[in-house]
C-alpha cells in the first residue's frame, strides 16, 4: 500500500482526518483493486479499511452478497466486487474490506488490494457523469491520477442494485398552499438518474419551472449568466438543490460561489447527496448550504423545498376562497370502466417491471436518440472515447429509472470494451454495431419491446479478445 499500513489508514479513515476544507472543490479518492482492474472511491464515503473478516452467510441473498459480520456494536452485511462486477477470481482475492457510509447505511465490499488517498480537483474528473445505471453498472466517472484513469465506482448504485432498489417518483401534497407552478427550482446532478427522478418529483408536485444542469460548472454559469441580465433573483431562481459529487464543480463549491454572489447569496441551497452524514454536513454547513438530505429521502426533497422558500420569505400563495365540496351521492351501480383506447398506446412490459407505462416510453424515445449517437460515433473517422462514454452512460442511467436490466447489462458490457486503453478504435466497432443495431430495433418496436429484450447481445467474447 505503498508504505501505508492498512491499520493506520483505516484510522485515519475512521477518525476522518483527511477531509478538506469546504468549498476548495478538491476531493480525495481511496484507489485500490479488483483482480487487473483499478477502482476509485470517494473518500467521504468511507469510514475505514479491515481485513477479511469471518462471515454468517445470509439464506437467499444476492448472489454478491457473502454474508454479514459484526463490527464492534453494529451488524454489516458484505458485498463481494469480484462478485458482483463478475471478475474471475484468483488465489488471494477479496482479502480486504472497504467500510463505507452513505445513504444512511454502512456496508462493506471486499477488494483484492487498497493502495493509496490521492487528492485531486474536481476538474479532474472527467464528464462522463453517473456512468453506470442499474444491473452491472459500476462507474459513475473517471479521474485522471498521476497520468492514468482511474474508474469511480458508483457504490450507490451497486447497493441498490444488491437490494433490488427502485426510484419512484409521487406527487407530494401542498400544505402551505404555496404557489409552486410560479416558482423557479434549479437542479445540479450529474447523475441522469437522479436528475430525472428529482425532475418528475418536483414535476408531479406541482413545481413545474425547473432548470437542471448536469455539473455544478453549467449551473453556476447559467447563474451567474441570469444575474447579469436580470440583475433580480425573484426572476431567477427560488432554491437551488445540488448534488455534492458533480465533475468541473462540486455541490459544496457551488454552494460557496452562490452565498458569496452580491446578488445570489440569499439564494437557498439544498444539498442532496449520497455523502450527506453528520460528519459531511459540516463542510455543507460551512458553506452556507441551508439544507442537507441523503439521497434515499427523495420524498423529502418537496416539503423542504417549500420549508426553504418560506423561510425565505419567498412568494405567498395567493389567498384562496374557501373550498366546499358538495356530497356526491353513491352510485347504484358501478361506472363503466373507460375505452382502452381512450389511452396512448404503450410498449408491452414484461411483469417483472414495476415503473409506468409513461416512463418506458420516455426511455424508448430516449433510447432512439442514444442510439443514433452511438451509430455516429462508430461512423467516424477519428474518435472521442469520452463523448462515447458519456452516451453508453445515458443509456444506462435511464435503463436504471425504467428499469430494464437487460440494456444495464449489454451496456456496462460495451463501456468494458470502450474502457479498456489497450485497444484502438477499429476493435470498439464490431460490438458497438451490434449494441447500437439491438439498441435500435428496442426504440423502434414498441409492441415487441418486451420479446427484443430476449434477444440482448453478448458482448463477453469481445471483452475477453
Amino acid at each position: 500500500m505503498d508504505g501505508i499500513r492498512m491499520t493506520t489508514l483505516g484510522n485515519i479513515l475512521l477518525q476522518k482526518e483527511i477531509l478538506l476544507e469546504s468549498g476548495t472543490n478538491e476531493l480525495e479518492i481511496l484507489v485500490f483493486n479488483v483482480g487487473r482492474f483499478t477502482f476509485g472511491i470517494n473518500v467521504a464515503k468511507v469510514r475505514e479499511i479491515l481485513p477479511r473478516e469471518e462471515m454468517t452467510a445470509l439464506p437467499q441473498a444476492h448472489p454478491s452478497v457473502l454474508g454479514v459480520f459484526q463490527l464492534r456494536n453494529n451488524v454489516v452485511p458484505c458485498v463481494s466486487l469480484r462478485k458482483h462486477l463478475q471478475i474471475e477470481d484468483d488465489p488471494g482475492s477479496d482479502q480486504q474490506i472497504i467500510l463505507t457510509d452513505f445513504n444512511r447505511m454502512q456496508t462493506a465490499f471486499t477488494v483484492d488490494g487498497v493502495a493509496r488517498i490521492h487528492r485531486i480537483s474536481w476538474e479532474k474528473i472527467l464528464a462522463v457523469p453517473a456512468i453506470m445505471a442499474t444491473g452491472k453498472t459500476p462507474v459513475t466517472a473517471v479521474a485522471q491520477i498521476d497520468g492514468k484513469l482511474v474508474s469511480m465506482l458508483d457504490f450507490e448504485m451497486i447497493a441498490d442494485q444488491v437490494t433490488e432498489k427502485i426510484l419512484r417518483e409521487e406527487a407530494v401534497s401542498n400544505p402551505h398552499g404555496l404557489p409552486r407552478e410560479q416558482l423557479r427550482i434549479v437542479v445540479a446532478d450529474d447523475s441522469v438518474t437522479v436528475r430525472q427522478a428529482m425532475t418528475a418529483m418536483l414535476s408531479e408536485s406541482g413545481y413545474t419551472q425547473i432548470h437542471a444542469f448536469e455539473n455544478g460548472r453549467l449551473c453556476w454559469e447559467w447563474l451567474d449568466a441570469q444575474w447579469k441580465a436580470k440583475q433580480n433573483l425573484a426572476e431567477i431562481a427560488d432554491l437551488l438543490i445540488s448534488d455534492v459529487e458533480m465533475p468541473q464543480i462540486d455541490g459544496f463549491h457551488l454552494t460557496k460561489r452562490v452565498k458569496e454572489h452580491p446578488g445570489l447569496g440569499t439564494l437557498p441551497v439544498l444539498l442532496y447527496s449520497s455523502i450527506v452524514t453528520p460528519d459531511n454536513a459540516k463542510k455543507g454547513e460551512a458553506v452556507g448550504a441551508d439544507a442537507q438530505i441523503s439521497k434515499p429521502e427523495l420524498h423529502r426533497v418537496v416539503a423542504i423545498a417549500d420549508e426553504l422558500i418560506l423561510s425565505r420569505g419567498g412568494r405567498a400563495a395567493a389567498p384562496k376562497p374557501p373550498v366546499v365540496e358538495t356530497p356526491r351521492p353513491a352510485p347504484a351501480v358501478a361506472p363503466a370502466p373507460q375505452p382502452v383506447r381512450q389511452q396512448p398506446p404503450m410498449m408491452e412490459q414484461p411483469e417483472t417491471y414495476a415503473a409506468n407505462p409513461a416512463l418506458l416510453e420516455t426511455f424508448r424515445v430516449e433510447l432512439g436518440e442514444r442510439t443514433d449517437e452511438l451509430k455516429e460515433w462508430a461512423a467516424e473517422s477519428s474518435h472521442d472515447r469520452r463523448a462515447l462514454l458519456r452516451t453508453l452512460h445515458s443509456i444506462k442511467s435511464a435503463a436504471q429509472v425504467v428499469p430494464v436490466h437487460e440494456v444495464s447489462r449489454a451496456v456496462h458490457q460495451m463501456e468494458e470494451i470502450a474502457l479498456d486503453n489497450m485497444r484502438d478504435d477499429a476493435s470498439i466497432v464490431g460490438p458497438l454495431t451490434d449494441l447500437a443495431d439491438w439498441l435500435h430495433d428496442l426504440s423502434q418496436n414498441r409492441q415487441r419491446f418486451a420479446a427484443l429484450l430476449g434477444a440482448c447481445p453478448d458482448l463477453s467474447p469481445a471483452i475477453n479478445a
